[in-house]
Formats: structure tokens, C-alpha cells, sequence
């Protein structure tokens, strides 16, 4: 550490800072701690390197995205420009100039566009071809990968292969073969992020050889036996305190003996695990027993042998745990688990090796590169030798960099390091890497960024081995409120065990602002929703909050209004004063963006302006189905419900009046060739309408040949007038934003490597297919406005007020939990699928690989908690709900007992546990807990902590409340004179205020019976079963049961006097979970009770409507012979088969009084299984009866259905091409199913 100039005293910079600037003699690691601001840091160490006669494109400055790259170019140009009008040095001021005109050409960017620098120039070594594409989109990317995939997998097939026959069994289930075709694309993705893909995948199989002893096995060494171990001679150490508390007591010589005779046990098997004896150590785990607790009476040593039963039964537990964990199989069995999936690892890198050359080749083909072959070719170039032998372009770069500067360092993965290592000065003595970063905001692990880089530099650079390590722990960011609070939560759950990193005193944020007082307004709030009890919700009047999550985002519009409403003052930093918040000050974070569409319905009804980036709805919109409809009818017009779609939309504009009459022309073959057929006599608005739109399409067809995509759209938009229509249409300006992206995403499309119509509706399709919805494009972005993102899109940033939601989410741990684990370093961990058996057992690789990926997984998770919490400058509010405040508690509570700081690595590794969960735990032994749990002890090191916050549990009767209050304070009376009308417009008004209806008849009919369900664009059933039945007396007859509608409509929701849900509405929800219902095997409870709160998410569902649905009628109902037989035969099954017919209106309504009309039967078959020879009919129904077992009430029931299940039963035939052999009629409310296929099928 030379050369440092003394720091001024009016030098604002820290001691650390100023070293971090000034340090110039070695490589450095800036540990900077959110807040710190390392972007200053490294904007002045750049300008003084300036002013020591460097030059700006002498240094390699490498940020994280391509936003930094901007920012960090203008915070230079900006200190440059400064100090040309401040340097009174005429040469200096000269330097700063060129400097200037220098910056645009520097290399300041991402590592990628870096990388695409070296390759324009360097090409040569590698003999690449210098022209190419980016491939940046993420669908043609897959597009592409499936196209290779495809005709590779095709390839191994007809190779006829027994191992990769075994290795797709493995993987797949007995549907399709998608497992394998996930696990080929994860393994590409794991193998590319190393610098030699090719070794990497070679090397797989290296842990499933068999040794000796399976103690020599590396995964085993590194992974599992050091957690055992630990395991183990924690709960001998538990033991011996258990043994010294019950010898104290005289009373508990039983209990003394019991736990003297159970450490022995421990010590045996921790002995022969340390020894490695793995036979003896699997043996004694096996017999490993716990005696039946002795029974205490003496009630003065009852709470002593209570405590000593607590931690003996959590040794229980943890040796359960260890044992199915670590350990489920004997040493033999897991041999020879090794032995046979060593042939299928084996398959698998080959497999990988063989579809990583031929992705290779297509893309060299198609003349593109993606982001990662960036990555590899440069590195292949910088190592590439010349013909003198020579690294020519390493040594280049090492020649022209003075130094290397590396932003967001921990966020690099193994390529990354290799490329930059290659960049770098090679003398040791001379080192010339700047290297920030902070490990605690590494939250990129899907990008496969590995934070263990930034780690071991920062443990070797501690001992100044390589280099030296400066940490930035003062925070200028926020108030000392929010620090604090940080703090507090930190120091003790991260450590090396959870979160990679020892959150110790040189982690600690240390307020850096001087400017913000201290206040108890900006405690740091916990938000928490309690669900009520039945009772309480019984005296509710109505249902107020539907889900959790609803809760959840009530209690924070409401405190937002709160703080707006009642001027919360802040701190403004431009101002340098106080000031009123408004809504722009405030950001909601949330895990994910699931959620966003229901943040933007609770805050419209709350009147909170907010901004959402990204809602993930574009496909939906009613505009873009439509446009997306009419490009698969100008591609191919013999697809039904797309032609039935745009006829019926604005476009062409038919009603489902003249849809029928279109196909009463040829009820026979496809919708367009009844459109062709249609020829009337007469000179109809219909028959102008349909020749308008002939020749429209035609023209679009060939126009479709001839032009782009893009140019096609412009002429449908042009020729239609669609733009201005929707522009007249509630929330108009989006959707003309989202027509035009239509436009712009054609464009973007037809510059990949995919060309015509055909290939832009299937990439459409594949985008919808892989849920990668595009985010709708912001018509306008409001200034003053709450805004909406996810923690990850969060990181850098920073916002006055943060609330944090949706923190009681259980982790996503699904990772851990599939059929095979990739890991960086450790390779491939799977499961093996017993032949013989069928069953899948856990391989010794995929035990140790799950650990180290649950331990990732979860220090990851709090690496996010520490980003979101770091975004707040002045307030921060966490959001979560549970279902009762005591057990919740309770469940914190589990830690309060701990003496030590950082709580046990297994209560932090609890794989249930959520964000809220951590909190929870961390707050249990602070004082302030006091006042809301007085059960806990208070931790002595906490007694006198400067943090401090506040809970507040609010319920549905509280949230009720408040929002009536608050909507009562936003209404306002909205009054204007009564307008003046023309005698024209009198009599217009009149005219239509008397119109008759010339088709009223028909309104009168039941709602299955319309037409009316082609209006959902994409529902209608195929319009080759509309066909004219021909029925017979006995059938029509029974068809007349059918009933007509009520005259007068149903009160709309809001004049509702009840919201009790009707039994029709409870019937439809169970429908829907029917429908939703895996079946390849029997459902249980848990697997209904998890698909309905899915469909209460999701909002197909109320959440007073799911909870009168009766499981335990399903649940009886898949124990019947039926139910046994619809699992059996799952794959012949089809659940909610819509269908549509055409019937004369005057057989289905006895005495109908128009004889000529025509009605559109339209219904959905609950569901039927489709044999070889016959079909398997049956519905479902939910009615009620007066009395079960009276059979009259039982016929009553049948008659009442049977004109519906005739009609079902007639649809089917005609449709399948087969006889329904039995019918059925399932009551679900009564465990009764009827076999009525004597009523049904009678002539």
C-alpha cells in the first residue's frame, strides 16, 4: 500500500474510500456494502488515474449491464468536464480534453460487448467468420434448441440404443419424453458456463465409479460425512448436557439412566463415522432406539424434565432427519446404486456433447452467435497461439490495459474469471485488477453467477495473498433507522453456513448520512395479515377479503394512503429539508411478478396511482388475440375458431345470428368452406359484410407472400381502421401501445434467423406455450405513482420508502427436488430409476448435490432479503400473513431459548421456512418483542440494540373497516345541469328506447342454448360437430323438459342483498377443480386442497366459494367402482369436452312459437372415457335433497337430468364415432352414483 496521498481534511470521502481510490500497486477487492458508494469510488479512482498522465482507453472498465455502462460513462464525462473548466494547468486541461474526446471509443461495457470488441478484431486466430447475428431473443433461442434437439434425439432413437432407451425412461414419465429433453437443455446451460465445457461434461461420471470403500468417495468426504459428523457430535454434546442436568436432580434417576444409556448409542456410531466404518456406522443407525420417556410426577422437577424431553426429542428429529437425508441405504446398496448409474451419466455427457456440437453447427449455419459464445470464443482467441507462437491477443490487451476494472464483481461466473485472468497483468508483483463488488447482493445464481469467486478472493485477500481487500461498510444511502434494523437481522442469520459470508463487525453498515434525524416514525414496520377463524367470519355481512394475498395488499394501500393522506414528512436530499411524501417516493418489491395484476385491481380500488412495469398480460389483451387470430386465418382459413374469432370481432363485425345462418349453409367440413359456400339471394348488410371481407383476405394472403410481417400488419391496420377503433375503447392508448409493439415484435422477429408467417405464428405460440408472456408496453408513465418491481429488478437502486411483500412465501426450492441437480463444481446428482422395481432411488452423487444446492439455494434467498431491505432510505415496511398470531409466535419462538448471536444453521435451513420466517426469528430475543410476546428471554447482547420496529396484525374485519373509511374520505359528488337535447335526438332517443327485438323468443331460451359462447374468441367448441341431429318422438319429448329463462334479469353484484354463493356457483367452482385434478393415481386431501388455493390465486375462484366446496364428498367419490375406474383409465379419459349442435327450436321448447328458428345447442361434458369399442359417460351434480333415501326423490333427480345426459349422450356418438355402453349421474353431495344408462340410451 504505497504512493497514497494524504487525505485533505475537508475531504469528504472515507479513510477506506480514499484508500479504495489511491491504492495503486496490487490487484484489489472492494468489498462494498450496499450504500457505500462504490460507483463514486471507482468514478474518482478513474479521473485520477487521468490525472497521472493515463489515458481513458488504456483502462478496461467492465459493469453488469449495459445501464451501468451508460451511467458510468456520464458520471466520468461529467468529473472530466469539471475538472477542464476547474484545472488551472494548461497541459492538464489539454489531457482532460482529449480524454473527452477520447470516452466515446473506451472500453466501458459489459464483459459481452467487450468480448463481441476482441472478436470484430481477433477473428482471425480462430478462423470464425466475422459476419454474424446476436441471437438476443430467448423464444428463437428455444426455437432454435428444439429444431436441433428434434432431429438429434430422432437420430439417437433409430440408433436403437439400450442405454439411451434407459437414460429417457430415467428421466421421462410415460406420456412424452419432455424430461429428457429439459434435462439436454439444463445440462447445455450448466456445461457452457464453464471455460472447458467439453472437460466438464467428460468428467460427470467421475463420482459414480465405485471404490473400495464407499468412505472414499469425494462427494461423500466433501459433503455429507462433514455434515454427519457436525450432526452427530452436536446431539453427543446435547447428551452430556442432558446427563450433567438430570444427575443434578435427584428426582430423575430414570431419566439420568435413559439419556446415560442413548449417549452411549451416539458416541458408537459418531466413533465409527469418524472411522469411516461406514458397514458398522449404517448398522448401529439402524439400531439406534429411544426408550419411552419416564413419567415425571414431582411437580418442582417437572419443568427441568420437560426441558430435558424438549432437546432430547429435537436429537430425535435431527438423527430422523440425517438418517433419510444422508444416509437412507447401506453402503452396499448404495455401490451398487453408483455402479448402475454410472452407464446412464456416461449416456448423458455424450448426449450433451453430441447436442452442444450440433447446436454448434446450426448456428454457424444461420449465422449467429448467442451471449455465450461471446464468452468462449474470446476466450479461445486471448489463448489462441500465432504463428511465432504467441498469445497474440493476451498480449495485446495485457499491453494496452493499464488496469482492469470489474464491476459487480460477485455476479461473474468461472468463464467470466477465465477471460478476465487472461486480461490481467501476469507479474504477480505488478498487479492491475480493481474488483468491486458484495457478495451479500449476489442474486444472480439463475444466470449462474458463482459468488464463490468473489469469496475466496475475499478470504485470500484478507491475508493479503495475491492481492489486498478494502471493505466499504458506511451506508450513505439510508437512515440509521433502517440500518440498524438491517443490522439486526443480519448479524445473526448470515453466516458462512447460510448466505456464503460472515455478517460480522466489518459487514455491518455504519451510517454514512449525518443529515437524517432520528425519529421512531421511521421504525421499520411488519405488516402482517391474519386469516379469521370460521366463527369470525360467520359474522362478517360479506365476504371482504378473498385470499391471503388480497390481505396482504389491502393492509399496504391502506398504509400508503395513510402516509399520503395524513403529509408523513421525509427527508429530501435535493431539497435539504422536509417535505410531504407522494407516491412517487414510495416502490413496492416483490419476489415475483405473479402478483402484479392484483396490485394493480386493490390499488384502483384504493385510488393509488401506480406504475407496474411489467404485468405479463400482452397475449391476453383482447386486440392482440384478435390480430394473432387473424395472421393464422391469413395463413391457414381452414382453422375454425380463429375464422370464428375475427368474423365475430370488430374487424368484420357479424352477430351469432348470422354465424348460424354462415353454417347452415354447409353443415358438414370447416367453417371457411361454409364461408365460401354461402351464397344468398338477397343483397344483405350480411352478404356485403362477408364479400368485403373475402376480398380483404385474399388480398392479405398475398400480400403475405410479397411483404414483411410488419409491412402485412400496417396494411390490416390501415385497410381496417383497427388503431382508431381501439382508441375509442376503454383504455384505448394501451391498446393502441400494445398494437403497435405487435408491429414492433415482427420486426425484431423477421431479423432472426426464422422467416415467413407460418414460423411467426408458431414463435407466438411457442412464447404463450413456455408462459413468456411479454409485459405490456407503458402508454404513459405516470410521474407521481407507486411503483411496482421485483427484488432482482430492484438491485442498485434506491427508494425513500420500500415495502416489501408477499415475504411469507414459502421458498421455491423445486430445484432440489426434480429427478437430476446440475452443480458448477460438484457435476450432476441423480435419481435412479430401479428397472425392476420402478422405484427411484437417491444416488450417493445426488444426496451430497442436494445439500450444497439447498444451501444455494437459501443463502441466496437471504442474499435477496438483504437487497430488498438495502433499498430503503428512510422507511421500510414488510409485508406478510399467517394464519394465527399466537402459533406464529409460537413458531418464532423456537429460537428464544438460543444463547449464541447467529441462530443455529439447521433452524435457518428449514426448508418451510420463508423470509418472514428469518425476521421472525430474529426479532423473538429483541426487547421490543416485549410488548407483543412476553414468552421469549431477551438476549443480553440485544438488551441494548439501537434498532427497533413495530407489528401490526390486521384482519378482515379491521381491513373492512379501514377501507370503507378511506373510500368515504375519497368520494366525491359529481354534479352537472341536465343537457338540453334537439327534437331530433328526442326522437332518435325514443326510437331506441322502443325498439322491439324482432328475435325476443330466442332471448328467452336458457344460456346453453345461444350462440353466445363464440363471443369468447378462443372457447367455442369445433364447428364440425355443429351438425343438424335428426331425433326421435320419445327424445324430442324429453328435450322439452328443458326450461325457459327468467324474464327478468339477476341484481347485478353490487345490489346483491346476499353474497352467500348460490349452489350453482359452488357447483361450477367444483367443476373447476374436477377438471384441474391430476388423477394418475388416487387424489388425497392435500393434493385437493393445493389445487384449489391455486385456483383462489389465480382468481377462478372465490375464496368463500372454495371453502364450501366438499372434499371429502371427492375424496369418497375416487373410492367408488367408478371413481377407480375413471383413475385406471386416466389416459382414455377427456375431462370438460365443450360441444355445439344445431337443433330446430321447436323441438327443444314444447310450443315455440316461431317455427323456422333455429338454436345453437352449446354445452361441456364433465367427462368420459373413451374405450376401443364403447364410451364411458358421466356428469357430475351438486344438487340438493330433501331426502337421500327416498327414491322418488332419487327419480325425481334422474328425471331432471336425463333430457341433458340424452343430449350428451347423442353429441358423443355423433363425435366419437362410437355407442355410449354406460352412463352414469354422480351426486356428490350424497356419495350416490346412479347408473341411469337404461334412461339414457331407451328408444
Amino acid at each position: 500500500m504505497t504512493n497514497i496521498p494524504l487525505k485533505p481534511a475537508n475531504e469528504l470521502f472515507t479513510d477506506f474510500q480514499w484508500q479504495s481510490i489511491f491504492d495503486g500497486d496490487d490487484n484489489l477487492l472492494i468489498s462494498a456494502s450496499a450504500g457505500s458508494g462504490k460507483t463514486t469510488v471507482l468514478v474518482r479512482r478513474v479521473i485520477e488515474k487521468l490525472k497521472n498522465n493515463g489515458n481513458i482507453d488504456e483502462l478496461l472498465i467492465v459493469t453488469y449491464t449495459e445501464a451501468a455502462a451508460r451511467e458510468m460513462k456520464e458520471r466520468i464525462q461529467k468529473a472530466l468536464q469539471e475538472a477542464v473548466n476547474q484545472e488551472s494547468d494548461e497541459a492538464l486541461r489539454q489531457h482532460f480534453t482529449k480524454q473527452l474526446i477520447l470516452l466515446p471509443t473506451a472500453h466501458i461495457s459489459t464483459l459481452h460487448a467487450f468480448c463481441l470488441t476482441v472478436i470484430r478484431r481477433f477473428y482471425y486466430l480462430i478462423d470464425l467468420d466475422p459476419v454474424f447475428r446476436m441471437l438476443t431473443d430467448e423464444t428463437e433461442t428455444l426455437l432454435l434448441k428444439e429444431e436441433v434437439w428434434e432431429e438429434l434425439r430422432e437420430e439417437f432413437y433409430q440408433n436403437n440404443e439400450t442405454t439411451f432407451f434407459q437414460l429417457t425412461e430415467n428421466f421421462s414419465n410415460d406420456r412424452n419424453d419432455d424430461g429428457l429433453t429439459r434435462l439436454v437443455f439444463s445440462l447445455y446451460e450448466f456445461a457452457r458456463a464453464n471455460p472447458n465445457p467439453e472437460k466438464w461434461l467428460l468428467e460427470l461420471a467421475d463420482n459414480y465409479q465405485v471404490h473400495n470403500n464407499l468412505a472414499d468417495n469425494p462427494l461423500f468426504q466433501q459433503h455429507l460425512q462433514p455434515i454427519m459428523l457436525a450432526t452427530l457430535q452436536e446431539a453427543v454434546d446435547t447428551y452430556q448436557q442432558l446427563e450433567r442436568w438430570s444427575l443434578a436432580e435427584e428426582g430423575l434417576i430414570k431419566v439420568a439412566d435413559l439419556i446415560i444409556a442413548e449417549k452411549q448409542q451416539l458416541t458408537t456410531i459418531l466413533d465409527c463415522l469418524q472411522q469411516s466404518q461406514l458397514d458398522d456406522f449404517y448398522d448401529q443407525l439402524q439400531a439406534l432406539t429411544f426408550e419411552r420417556y419416564p413419567s415425571i410426577r414431582k411437580e418442582e422437577i417437572k419443568e427441568a424434565a420437560q426441558l430435558i424431553k424438549k432437546q432430547r426429542d429435537a436429537v430425535k428429529k435431527a438423527l430422523q432427519d440425517l438418517q433419510k437425508n444422508y444416509f437412507p441405504y447401506s453402503p452396499n446398496e448404495m455401490q451398487e446404486q453408483l455402479a448402475a448409474a454410472y452407464p446412464l451419466v456416461k449416456e448423458m455427457a455424450q448426449v450433451g456433447q453430441a447436442f452442444m456440437t450440433r447446436y454448434y453447427q446450426k448456428k454457424q449455419e444461420k449465422g449467429v452467435l448467442d451471449f455465450n459464445d461471446l464468452e468462449h470464443f474470446t476466450l479461445q482467441i486471448l489463448l489462441a497461439k500465432n504463428d511465432e507462437n504467441k498469445q497474440e491477443a493476451a498480449d495485446f490487451y495485457r499491453n494496452k490495459f493499464a488496469e482492469v476494472l470489474v464491476d459487480e464483481y460477485q455476479d461473474v461466473n468461472r468463464l467470466q474469471e477465465a477471460i478476465l485472468f487472461w486480461l490481467r497483468n501476469p507479474n504477480p508483483e505488478q498487479g492491475n485488477m480493481f474488483m468491486v463488488g458484495d457478495v451479500k447482493q449476489s442474486i444472480y445464481s439463475f444466470r449462474l453467477a458463482d459468488p464463490t469467486l468473489f469469496i475466496e478472493k475475499y478470504n485470500q485477500f484478507g491475508k493479503e495473498e495475491g492481492g489486498r481487500r478494502i471493505v466499504l461498510a458506511e451506508n450513505f444511502r439510508s437512515r440509521k433507522e433502517v440500518l440498524d434494523f438491517t443490522n439486526l437481522i443480519f448479524e445473526q442469520l448470515m453466516d458462512e453456513s447460510v448466505g456464503q459470508i460472515s455478517y460480522d463487525e466489518a459487514a455491518k453498515l455504519i451510517a454514512g448520512f449525518p443529515n437524517f434525524p432520528e425519529s421512531q416514525a421511521f421504525d421499520t414496520e411488519i405488516l402482517l395479515y391474519e386469516k379469521e377463524t370460521e366463527a369470525e367470519e360467520d359474522s362478517l355481512d360479506e365476504v371482504f377479503v378473498e385470499d391471503k394475498t388480497d390481505g396482504e395488499l389491502l393492509m399496504t394501500g391502506l398504509k400508503i394512503r395513510e402516509l399520503v393522506d395524513n403529509n408523513f414528512q421525509i427527508y429530501d436530499k435535493k431539497l435539504k429539508e422536509n417535505r410531504s411524501v407522494e407516491y412517487r417516493d414510495i416502490v413496492l418489491l416483490t419476489p415475483t411478478k405473479k402478483n402484479n395484476l392484483a396490485i394493480l385491481e386493490t390499488f384502483k380500488q384504493l385510488g393509488i396511482p401506480l406504475e407496474v412495469n411489467d404485468t405479463q398480460n400482452y397475449f391476453q389483451a383482447t386486440e392482440i388475440r384478435t390480430m394473432i387470430a387473424l395472421l393464422q386465418i391469413i395463413d391457414n382459413p381452414y382453422q375454425d375458431i380463429p375464422l370464428a374469432a375475427v368474423l365475430r370481432s370488430a374487424i368484420v363485425g357479424l352477430d351469432e345470428r348470422e354465424l348460424a345462418e354462415i353454417r347452415l349453409t354447409k353443415r358438414q367440413g370447416s367453417f371457411y368452406e361454409a364461408l365460401l359456400a354461402f351464397d344468398s339471394q338477397e343483397e344483405s348488410h350480411l352478404v356485403k359484410k362477408l364479400e368485403l371481407f373475402k376480398q380483404r383476405l385474399a388480398s392479405w394472403r398475398e400480400a403475405a407472400r410479397r411483404v414483411s410481417i410488419a409491412e402485412l400488419l400496417w396494411q390490416i391496420y390501415d385497410e381496417t381502421a383497427y388503431l382508431e377503433y381501439v382508441l375509442g375503447l376503454a383504455a384505448g392508448k394501451q391498446r393502441y401501445a400494445n398494437l403497435l409493439a405487435l408491429v414492433q415484435r415482427a420486426e425484431a422477429y423477421e431479423k432472426s434467423s426464422f422467416r415467413g408467417l407460418y414460423q411467426f405464428i408458431r414463435f407466438i405460440e411457442k412464447m404463450q406455450e413456455k408462459d413468456k408472456d411479454l409485459a405490456e408496453p407503458l402508454a404513459a408513465s405516470q410521474e407521481n405513482a407507486v411503483r411496482v418491481m421485483t427484488i432482482h429488478a430492484s438491485k442498485g437502486l434506491e427508494f425513500p420508502i420500500v415495502f416489501v411483500l408477499d415475504m411469507t412465501k414459502r421458498f421455491n426450492l423445486q430445484d432440489t427436488k426434480t429427478r437430476y441437480i446440475f452443480e458448477e463444481r460438484a457435476g450432476v446428482g441423480l435419481r435412479y430409476l430401479d428397472p425392476e422395481t420402478r422405484v427411484l432411488k437417491d444416488t450417493l452423487p445426488y444426496l451430497a448435490i442436494k445439500q450444497v444446492r439447498l444451501k444455494k439455494l437459501l443463502s441466496e434467498e437471504m442474499r435477496k432479503l438483504y437487497v430488498a431491505l438495502t433499498r430503503a432510505e428512510q422507511k421500510l415496511f414488510l409485508v406478510g400473513s399467517y394464519k394465527d398470531q399466537e402459533a406464529t409466535f409460537k413458531s418464532w419462538g423456537a429460537v428464544a431459548d438460543e444463547e449464541q448471536l447467529v441462530l443455529p444453521a439447521t433452524l435457518r435451513l428449514k426448508s418451510q421456512s420463508s423470509l418472514m420466517d428469518w425476521i421472525g426469528m430474529s426479532l423473538v430475543r429483541h426487547p421490543d418483542i416485549q410488548e407483543y410476546w412476553q414468552e421469549g428471554d431477551i438476549l443480553a447482547y440485544l438488551k441494548k440494540h439501537p434498532a427497533h420496529f413495530q407489528i401490526h396484525w390486521l384482519n378482515e374485519m379491521t381491513l373492512a373497516e379501514a377501507v370503507t373509511k378511506v373510500q368515504q374520505t375519497t368520494e366525491t359528488l359529481m354534479a352537472a345541469p341536465d343537457s338540453q337535447l334537439s327534437s331530433d335526438w328526442q326522437v332518435q332517443a325514443m326510437e331506441l328506447l322502443n325498439f322491439n327485438y324482432p328475435y325476443s323468443e330466442a332471448t328467452k331460451t336458457t344460456s346453453y342454448q345461444s350462440v353466445s359462447e363464440i363471443k369468447r374468441l378462443f372457447e367455442d367448441p369445433d364447428n364440425e360437430q355443429t351438425n343438424k341431429l335428426v331425433w326421435e318422438s320419445q327424445e324430442q319429448k324429453a328435450l322439452s323438459q328443458f326450461r325457459y329463462t327468467q324474464e327478468e334479469l339477476a341484481k347485478p353484484k353490487f345490489l346483491a342483498t346476499t353474497t352467500q354463493p348460490s349452489g350453482a356457483v359452488v357447483g361450477s367452482a367444483t367443476h373447476s377443480l374436477l377438471q384441474l385434478l391430476p388423477l394418475e393415481k388416487t387424489p388425497t386431501k392435500a393434493l385437493i386442497e393445493e389445487i384449489l388455493a391455486q385456483l383462489v390465486v389465480s382468481k377462478q375462484i372465490d375464496s368463500n366459494v372454495a371453502q364450501m366446496i366438499k372434499i371429502d364428498n371427492i375424496l369418497q367419490f375416487f373410492e367408488t367402482d367408478l371413481g377407480q375406474f375413471i383413475i385406471a383409465h386416466q389416459q382414455l379419459l377427456k375431462r370438460e369436452q365443450p360441444f355445439a349442435m344445431l337443433l330446430p327450436a321447436n323441438q327443444i321448447f314444447e310450443g315455440y312459437p316461431v317455427a323456422s328458428d333455429d338454436l345453437l345447442i352449446h354445452g361441456i361434458i364433465d367427462g368420459y372415457v373413451k374405450l376401443e369399442d364403447q364410451l364411458v359417460l358421466y356428469d357430475y351434480k351438486t344438487d340438493y335433497l330433501a331426502d337421500p333415501q327416498d327414491p322418488s326423490a332419487i327419480k325425481a333427480v334422474i328425471k331432471e337430468h336425463i333430457g341433458q345426459l340424452r343430449l350428451y349422450a347423442q353429441a358423443l356418438t355423433q363425435a366419437e364415432k362410437l355407442p355410449v355402453g354406460k352412463v352414469f349421474l354422480v351426486l356428490l353431495n350424497y356419495q350416490l352414483v346412479l347408473d341411469v344408462t337404461a334412461e339414457v340410451l331407451e328408444k
